[in-house]
């Protein structure tokens, strides 16, 4: 685990052309425990459009999250350590902020909550923790590694070379995994973008979570469904693809999926964060 990975990004978050405010919030950032820059963190979340303090409850967990995370760097001296103890205890920083969300909301007489999809690289591992429908893409045309669910609930499909890393928390997800739908009938459903459940709102939330082993070609895209919605997973390949033929920039890649979006004519906030780790 003591090989340096150094964070590169490109970056998009832009308000939906009848929305008054940005729902979405995002934020990386990189930390030393044994050489420098050799842990970091991707947080993409999307306050819920149809709750009030959208925006305040994706801003919200994701400084809380950064607080945290940032505590526990703080903490350790080994990246082992470090690693086991995120992946110990990041489900419980998701029960903290919903627990803190739902207060707030109930101090405001509102429903307050947000997505939360959370990328944490140390040495060479990665680990999520994720709730809702924003989505983690990993992309590299030569993959070979293997990635695997800790509740193993999904296929991560190791040998694609564009795959989801997360689980949507949605109602379409629901009919296909009861067999109810196939997933064409269910994302073209009015339903099909429902959430089963966010963070805030109620009780308590069940995170999903996935660890896997990173390499110089992985390639990370965080991003809302403001973005995802508008295009198949096949199509955000080919155009992946397409600009990684030309050498693209990790920005003009990011750049490049917003233009798109806007020819797609977006209704939504759409927030893209794409991250190499070399």
């Amino acid at each position: 685990m003591k090989i340096k990975k150094s964070l590169h990004v490109g970056e998009v978050s832009t308000i939906g052309p009848d929305k008054q405010f940005n729902e979405d919030y995002m934020e990386c950032s990189s930390s030393t425990i044994e050489t420098p820059d050799d842990v970091h963190i991707l947080i993409m979340a999307d306050g819920m459009g149809g709750h009030t303090f959208g925006d305040v409850a994706s801003f919200y967990a994701v400084n809380f999250m950064m607080k945290w995370w940032r505590g526990k760097v703080r903490m350790h001296e080994t990246l082992s350590a470090f690693f086991k103890d995120c992946q110990n205890n990041v489900e419980d920083a998701f029960q903290k902020i919903n627990e803190r969300l739902i207060k707030v909301g109930k101090l405001e007489e509102s429903n307050i909550g947000t997505t939360m999809s959370v990328l944490m690289v140390v040495g060479d591992q990665y680990l999520i923790c994720h709730v809702g429908d924003s989505r983690i893409y990993r992309f590299n045309d030569s993959r070979g590694n293997e990635s695997k669910p800790m509740d193993e609930t999904i296929d991560l499909n190791k040998n694609k070379t564009f795959v989801q890393l997360t689980k949507d928390d949605s109602w379409a997800t629901m009919q296909v995994e009861n067999g109810l739908m196939t997933m064409e009938e269910a994302v073209s459903h009015s339903k099909a973008h429902l959430l089963t459940q966010c963070v805030g709102i109620k009780g308590s939330v069940a995170p999903f979570t996935a660890s896997g082993k990173l390499t110089e070609n992985d390639h990370f895209l965080l991003c809302t469904d403001g973005l995802y919605s508008l295009f198949t997973d096949g199509v955000l390949e080919e155009q992946w693809k397409y600009k990684m033929a030309h050498q693209a920039s990790l920005q003009d890649i990011a750049d490049h999926f917003y233009a798109l979006a806007k020819t797609a004519n977006h209704y939504d906030d759409v927030s893209i964060l794409i991250a190499n780790f070399s």
